[in-house]
C-alpha cells in the first residue's frame, strides 16, 4: 500500500513540475528549436514534386538549364536552395524549426501550423487554385453525394485540402461524416496507392489532386464526376520569426514569384514542357507529357491570394471537425508585426492539455474504439504467430538440418526491423486487414520459434535420462518432461514475442489505413499530420499504459508462478 501511495505522489509531483515548467517562458529563453544563424545571403525554399507546385518546379528547371529566373530578381549574391518535401506537416516543421525560409504548401498544413504553433506561420502569397476532382471507377454509377452512401472514397491525407473539401461536400449535402466514420467511409490513402487500387478494382472513388486526377482518368479508366476549380490548392508560406528577420528578401522572392506566375500563364506551352522535364527529374522516371497537358487546364496559377476562398475552406474544415478552431484569415495572411505572435514550440505540450485530450477521447469513445481495434488485431496476429512458432521451434530443437537452415533464417528475420515488413505486405495484400496481421505475425513468430528451440535444448540431460529410466518415451516424454521443463524459457520468449508483436502492430497501423477500423498507431500518425502534439503524446501515453498493464497483469504473475514452480526463485 505504501509503495502505491509513493508511486501516485511521484507522478502527481512530476506532472505538476512539467505543468509549471510548460507555462513558463523557459523554452523561449533556451530556444530549443532556435534556428541556426543562417547566412543572410541564403534563401531556402521548400516545395513538393507536384504539378500544383509548378512555379517551384519550373524555376528549378530553369536554373538547371542555365536561365535562372530568381537570381536576377533577388538581391545580388543571394544563394537560392531548394528543398523537396513529400508531406505538408514536414514542410511546416521545416519552417517553424528554421531549416527552410519559405515553402510552397497546401493551405491545410499552413492553417494547422498557424493554430497549433501559436500563430508562428503566415501565408505570404497565393500560388495555385483548383486542380482537384472526385474520380470514380467506370463501373460505379455515382454522381451525387447520396450515391456514395455505403461506399468508400479515398483522399490523399487526413485533414489535407482535398480531404476537407470531400467531407465538406458530403456534409453540405446532408451526408454525415466524422474523422473516423460516417455514412461514407473516407479513407486517407497515398496518391500512388490510389492509382494502384483503382487499377486493381478495389477502390471505388477518390477525391484527389493533379497529376493524380489525370492519372486516374487516363491510366486507370476513372471518370470525373465533380471538379473543384475554386479552392486554394497551394500557397507560399513562411514562419513569423523568418519574416521578422528577413522580410525584404522574402518580399523580393514573392515579387519574383508573382512575375513567374504571370510568365507561366502567358507561355503555357513552354511551361508544360519545363514542368514535364522537372517532374521527370524529380521522380526519376519519365513523366508522361500527356498527363501534364491534361492536368494543366484544370489549375489556375495565381500570385494573389483568394482570401474569400480561404475563409470558406476554414469554415468547411471547422464544420468537418478537421480544423479545431475558426481563425481570422486576415491575421493568417498579415505580415505586419510578426513578433507579436505567440511562439508555441509545438514540441512539449502542457500535461493538462494531454489529459484534456485523453478525457475527451474517452468521452467520445474514439480512444476506446481505437484501442479495441488495436487489441483485436494484436491478439489475433499473436495467436497466429504462436500456433506457427511452437511446432517449428520443437522441430528446430530436434533437427540439426532445420537449425542450419530454418534456424539461421529465423535469426536473420528476427534482426529485421518489423517496419520492413510493411511495404512487402502492402504489395502482396494491399490496403487490407491481412496486411496488418501479416506484419504482426512476422514480427513475433521468429522470437517465439527461437525461444521454444532454446527452451527445449536447455532442458538438463539428467531430467531426460531419469525419465527414460522410469519408462517415459516418445509423446509422454515430450508432454510430461521436456515441454514442461522448457516452459520458463518458452514463456520468456512469449513475453518477448508479445513485445515484438506490439511494436510491429504500431508500425503497420501508422502506414496502413483500412476500412475495418482505425487503431492507436493510425491515431498517432494522424496527430502528427494534424500537428497536434497533445494527440501524439496522448496516444503514446495510452500505448505505454497498455504495454505496462499487459506486463503487470498478464505476463508477470504467470512468469513468477513458473519460476517458483520450477524452483528458479524463492
Amino acid at each position: 500500500m505504501k509503495k502505491s501511495v509513493f508511486y501516485i505522489l511521484f507522478f502527481v509531483v512530476l506532472l505538476g513540475v512539467l505543468e509549471i515548467v510548460g507555462r513558463s517562458d523557459w523554452l523561449s529563453a533556451f530556444q530549443l528549436r532556435k534556428r541556426a544563424s543562417a547566412d543572410s545571403t541564403e534563401l531556402r525554399i521548400g516545395y513538393f514534386p507536384n504539378i500544383t507546385h509548378a512555379q517551384a518546379l519550373i524555376a528549378r528547371q530553369m536554373e538547371l538549364e542555365g536561365r535562372s529566373w530568381y537570381a536576377p530578381r533577388l538581391p545580388k549574391g543571394t544563394k537560392l536552395f531548394w528543398q523537396p518535401y513529400n508531406a505538408g506537416p514536414a514542410a511546416m516543421e521545416g519552417l517553424t524549426l528554421g531549416t527552410i525560409d519559405m515553402s510552397y504548401v497546401g493551405p491545410s498544413p499552413a492553417i494547422m501550423a498557424y493554430i497549433q504553433r501559436g500563430g508562428s506561420v503566415r501565408v505570404v502569397s497565393g500560388s495555385a487554385e483548383g486542380g482537384a476532382a472526385l474520380v470514380v471507377r467506370q463501373d460505379i454509377a455515382a454522381s451525387t453525394a447520396k450515391d456514395f452512401v455505403g461506399k468508400a472514397v479515398a483522399t490523399p491525407q487526413l485533414g489535407n485540402t482535398q480531404d476537407v473539401a470531400c467531407r465538406a461536400w458530403l456534409i453540405k449535402n446532408g451526408i454525415p461524416v466524422t474523422a473516423s466514420g460516417g455514412k461514407v467511409q473516407i479513407v486517407p490513402t497515398k496518391n500512388p496507392d490510389q492509382l494502384a487500387l483503382f487499377k486493381a478494382g478495389t477502390l471505388e472513388a477518390a477525391w484527389t489532386v493533379e497529376p493524380w486526377v489525370s492519372r486516374l482518368e487516363l491510366e486507370a479508366g476513372g471518370k470525373i464526376v465533380r471538379e473543384d476549380f475554386e479552392t486554394v490548392t497551394t500557397v507560399l508560406a513562411s514562419a513569423t520569426d523568418t519574416i521578422s528577420r528577413r522580410k525584404p528578401l522574402l518580399m523580393a522572392f514573392a515579387k519574383a514569384h508573382a512575375e513567374l506566375t504571370a510568365w507561366i500563364n502567358a507561355h503555357p506551352e513552354e511551361a508544360k514542357i519545363l514542368l514535364q522535364r522537372a517532374l521527370t527529374r524529380e521522380t526519376h522516371t519519365e513523366f508522361p507529357q500527356r498527363i501534364v497537358n491534361n492536368a494543366f487546364p484544370r489549375i489556375r496559377f495565381v500570385a494573389e491570394l483568394n482570401q474569400t476562398s480561404l475563409r470558406s475552406y476554414v469554415e468547411d474544415g471547422y464544420t468537418a471537425g478537421l480544423i479545431p478552431e475558426k481563425i481570422d484569415v486576415a491575421a493568417l495572411v498579415s505580415l505586419e508585426n510578426p513578433d507579436s505572435a505567440a511562439n508555441d514550440s509545438g514540441i512539449f505540450p502542457l500535461p493538462s492539455k494531454i489529459l484534456i485530450f485523453l478525457w475527451e477521447g474517452l468521452l467520445d469513445g474514439s480512444i476506446l474504439s481505437a484501442l479495441w481495434v488495436t487489441l483485436r488485431r494484436l491478439v489475433l496476429g499473436y495467436a497466429i504467430g504462436f500456433v506457427i512458432a511452437i511446432p517449428l521451434g520443437l522441430l528446430l530443437a530436434q533437427s540439426r538440418f532445420m537449425r542450419d537452415t530454418l534456424g539461421v533464417l529465423a535469426l536473420g528475420f528476427q534482426s529485421l526491423p518489423s517496419v520492413c515488413w510493411v511495404p512487402i505486405s502492402l504489395v502482396i495484400f494491399g490496403q487490407d486487414e491481412r496486411t496488418i496481421l501479416s506484419v504482426v505475425v512476422m514480427g513475433s513468430v521468429w522470437s517465439l520459434m527461437l525461444a521454444t528451440e532454446n527452451g527445449i535444448r536447455s532442458v538438463p540431460p539428467l531430467y531426460l535420462r531419469a525419465a527414460r529410466t522410469m519408462g517415459s518415451k516418445h509423446f509422454h516424454l515430450w508432454t510430461r518432461v521436456m515441454f514442461p521443463a522448457a516452459l520458463p524459457s518458452i514463456f520468456s520468449g512469449m513475453k518477448q514475442g508479445w513485445a515484438f508483436a506490439w511494436r510491429s502492430l504500431m508500425s503497420a497501423e501508422i502506414y496502413v489505413y483500412i476500412l475495418s477500423g482505425i487503431g492507436l498507431g493510425w491515431m498517432l500518425n494522424a496527430g502528427r499530420e494534424e500537428m497536434n502534439v497533445e494527440k501524439v503524446y496522448g496516444v503514446m501515453l495510452v500505448i505505454i499504459i497498455v504495454g505496462l498493464v499487459m506486463d503487470r497483469l498478464c505476463f508477470a504473475p504467470v512468469e513468477r508462478w513458473l519460476r517458483e514452480r520450477w524452483g528458479l526463485e524463492k
